[in-house]
């Protein structure tokens, strides 16, 4: 009974996410593992991101950091400037650690990666959440189905 009340909660969230991946490939992964518990929308560039950002407010941002003119790092930086209550989450192969310590100097609240287990993104996704329903006084419940989900993601 109480597994179905859980899993009841996860399916009801209402969690808005924006998905920024230039790569088509790995947004629809990301995209099939998160639409289940989220609602998404998607971005193929920094400039769509940057547009929609304008349109409708987020509580996670997920971007990659090398995409075109406007890179993760620009996309970080307008959802912080417009909500600083948005959670951002930087997805990026370059181990760089320039950019990482960028990324959390501007408030990321995570940066992944690449290759990353599926599982694993969806514990940041929801570690994320939980940190801005922490600082916004929500304390909605979470849970996710992690079942199947441990792939790896090398794109």
């Amino acid at each position: 009974m109480a597994q179905k009340l859980q899993l009841q909660k996860a399916n009801e969230r209402n969690d808005k996410i924006l998905l920024v991946e230039d790569n088509s490939c790995l947004r629809e992964v990301v995209y099939q593992i998160l639409t289940d518990d989220y609602r998404i929308t998607e971005a193929e560039s920094g400039e769509e991101a940057i547009e929609t950002l304008h349109k409708k407010d987020f509580d996670l941002v997920i971007t990659d950091l090398n995409m075109g003119q406007v890179n993760g790092i620009e996309v970080l930086k307008k959802a912080k400037a417009l909500n600083p209550e948005t959670m951002v989450i930087i997805m990026t192969a370059n181990h760089d650690v320039t950019y990482y310590n960028e990324a959390l100097e501007l408030d990321a609240c995570d940066y992944l990666l690449k290759p990353f287990k599926l599982t694993e993104l969806l514990e940041r996704v929801s570690q994320c959440l939980r940190k801005r329903e922490s600082t916004a006084g929500k304390g909605k419940s979470i849970m996710h189905k992690t079942g199947s989900k441990d792939t790896m993601v090398n794109v």
